[in-house]
């Protein structure tokens, strides 16, 4: 077994980049719960320093992709790494790729030769269910080729799996890869549930969804995926895992959800193309076997996350008005 879950009680100094978005924040309080040290590196180009007004960390307001932030004192006798930053707009990646670039690529390198220039010994980087593109038969796993990339978003965190494996090999450095599906919870400021919500908030009395609604879809409580990045032992150097439910929804499942929680009647008219736009991959479905072996399971059904993020963001206006 190459990766163990346990609860780490044992005091640690970590750093957490993109500390002030959505998995971030819930990231962040849940190591605080486990009274570790945190700082936390945003540049707030999607994160808030709101998300963190309550919660005592460290926040530095620096930009990963700058090569200067390799020698910064802020990773001075740190034990883990928690990298979490990066351009996370998929569909609009090719409006601005070498924003996708440098955030994702780019930052993902100098967040490695920080982790090397300050022997910190163990880092765990937030990569996407989108490496595997469009082309493999779902479920997909950890041992697919991942080599043909569909989407700008997934080829940049893709680059980042693949720099990391490199340092692995050459330095005494481990790093869990965690390829997440959709992940939905409190704090949540992008993805369908977000949109919808919004736009019902606003009045809208029809919903136009983008394809036809039988879009596969895994997705993942916020609070399972603080789990399984928090409480690991590694063992290996490097691995990856699929982070997500071993089961899955469609769209259409999604809407009947978020009417069922809010109470709310509205008419949905649906797309007619199997995808939401080119790119979006119509079966995105992850095997998690490998990360159940190591004793994580999910807390959370699909519905009830669903529910529990429509019932959040409902309720706080404010995560609309940033």
């Amino acid at each position: 077994m190459n990766l163990e879950i346990e609860n780490k009680d044992f005091h640690q100094k970590v750093v957490v980049t993109g500390g002030a978005g959505f998995i971030g924040r819930n990231l962040v309080k849940y190591l605080l719960e486990k009274e570790h040290d945190v700082i936390v590196i945003d540049n707030f180009s999607t994160g808030y320093p709101d998300f963190l007004q309550d919660l005592e960390v460290e926040l530095l307001s620096l930009d990963i992709s700058n090569p200067e932030i390799i020698n910064n004192k802020a990773f001075q006798g740190v034990n883990r790494v928690y990298h979490l930053a990066a351009d996370i707009d998929n569909r609009s990646s090719w409006e601005n790729p070498h924003n996708s670039f440098h955030n994702n690529s780019l930052g993902t390198l100098n967040m490695a030769l920080a982790a090397k220039n300050f022997e910190i010994p163990e880092f765990v980087y937030a990569s996407s269910a989108t490496v595997y593109g469009e082309h493999l038969e779902a479920p997909y796993s950890e041992s697919q080729d991942s080599s043909i990339q569909t989407s700008l978003y997934g080829a940049t965190k893709y680059s980042g799996e693949c720099t990391l494996s490199a340092f692995a090999f050459h330095f005494p450095f481990k790093a869990a890869v965690f390829r997440f599906g959709n992940v939905l919870g409190p704090y949540c400021t992008h993805g369908h549930l977000f949109d919808f919500v919004g736009r019902l908030r606003k009045g809208e009395k029809v919903l136009n969804v983008l394809g036809n609604g039988n879009q596969i879809k895994t997705f993942i409580h916020i609070s399972d995926v603080v789990r399984a990045l928090v409480d690991t032992t590694m063992v290996s150097n490097f691995d990856v895992y699929n982070l997500s439910r071993p089961d899955y929804s469609t769209v259409k499942d999604s809407v009947r959800w978020l009417s069922e929680s809010l109470g709310l009647k509205f008419e949905v008219v649906y797309g007619t193309e199997e995808t939401g736009w080119r790119g979006d991959n119509p079966r995105l479905f992850l095997n998690t076997e490998k990360v159940s072996s190591t004793g994580w399971s999910p807390q959370f059904s699909i519905e009830q996350a669903v529910k529990d993020t429509t019932k959040w963001l409902w309720a706080n206006q404010w995560v609309y008005d940033k």
